[in-house]
């Protein structure tokens, strides 16, 4: 069995993040091979990253920089290509230029066409028209040209979040099979501490950028007695910096760029308390959090957008997304030991729902039914 995958960046991006995670493109090791289109001009070494398709064989097909614009001079190219590879499933990760691409590829071979969904694009538009003009007329382009056509080529289509669900079906006629991020629940539960670390320690995971909101976790540590840790990179990494100098906070804040993701958990037990601001019109069950409850931690998180709730009720504690209220819950855990432990019980159990296991399984029938449904 063999599998072509067009990832959002290169592979090298997720590996330079420390997102490399066992058997993330190989569910239960279903195939023997695993294929990447990537749309860059070298790509990483894979014996580097080897360990995200399992036992499969890897094989990294970099095909230089196509985009909306010249998409169409390369088609022939990358379809011949696809046929050379002759896979059982194309898979994409987004409705854009990768997604196209993949689109185009299982129409011309006629074979089964998975889109996977990890963000809510019609929000994503509307941030950036405030930030960039180009690219948001981009990607007015494709919300008409590119978009639909990726998602009704789809034979299956999955998303992270129920927050995608009307982006869905406001762009297409196809349904919407909720499968959140997988995490490796033993993994978490069973880190270490790393004595080093500042106590008590209030941990937040996530890119740096506005949809996370970390400025308004940042400034609920003012008259906190605790650290907090940042682990995230992106373009706010200055500006965020600039704020804690700025308050005077930089005994009590730090900002890691990256940990390496076999070493992420023990940063995540390290802590008391897991809190993250971020915008709920764009996700709704960050994977940050996922992995926090997964760990036993209790989670301070913005209250869900109406309608889109993940179940998290009975597990979170749910706040403002501002300031003051980030402020009172996180004291409200420090000085509450009994409540801490409440809460990260209630965590535990919630978690397994996300369990790798569980949704590896899931993933599996997934490739396994789109396949079947072919060969009828």
């Amino acid at each position: 069995m063999k599998l072509c995958v067009f990832p959002n960046d290169p592979l090298q991006a997720y590996y330079d993040k420390g997102e490399i995670k066992e058997r993330y493109y190989n569910p239960e090791n279903f195939f023997d091979e695993v294929h990447f289109i990537t749309l860059t001009e070298q790509d990483i070494e894979s014996s580097k990253i080897q360990k995200i398709v399992g036992e499969a064989k890897m094989v990294i097909h970099s095909v230089g920089k196509i985009n909306i614009k010249n998409r169409k001079k390369y088609l022939k190219e990358i379809i011949e290509l696809c046929k050379e590879i002759n896979p059982d499933v194309i898979r994409v990760f987004n409705p854009l230029i990768e997604g196209w691409l993949g689109a185009n590829c299982a129409k011309e071979l006629k074979k089964p066409f998975l889109v996977s969904l990890h963000t809510q694009y019609d929000y994503n538009r509307k941030l950036i028209k405030k930030q960039n003009l180009k690219k948001f007329l981009a990607l007015k382009y494709t919300e008409k040209f590119i978009e639909p056509y990726v998602l009704d080529t789809a034979d299956k289509i999955i998303g992270v979040y129920k927050i995608i669900e009307p982006y869905v079906t406001k762009h297409s006629s196809k349904n919407l099979e909720i499968l959140h991020n997988k995490v490796d629940c033993n993994k978490f539960f069973n880190s270490k501490p790393i004595a080093e670390l500042s106590q008590p320690l209030i941990l937040s995971v996530g890119n740096l950028i506005e949809v996370k909101n970390h400025k308004i976790v940042i400034e609920s540590m003012k008259d906190i007695e605790g650290h907090l840790l940042i682990i995230g990179n992106g373009v706010l990494y200055a500006e965020l910096n600039n704020l804690i100098i700025k308050y005077g906070m930089q005994d009590k804040i730090t900002i890691e760029k990256s940990i390496p993701y076999e070493k992420i958990q023990n940063y995540y037990k390290s802590a008391k308390i897991f809190a993250l601001a971020y915008n709920t019109e764009v996700e709704s069950l960050p994977m940050p959090v996922m992995e926090a409850m997964a760990t036993g931690l209790p989670v301070i998180i913005p209250y869900p957008k109406e309608g889109f709730s993940e179940g998290l009720e009975e597990t979170a504690i749910f706040t403002e997304n501002n300031e003051k209220s980030f402020a009172e819950n996180i004291q409200k855990l420090l000085k509450n030991e009994e409540l801490r432990e409440k809460y990260s019980n209630q965590s535990l159990s919630k978690a397994k729902e996300f369990d790798s296991e569980k949704i590896e399984n899931r993933e599996a029938e997934i490739y396994l039914e789109l396949i079947k449904g072919v060969q009828k």
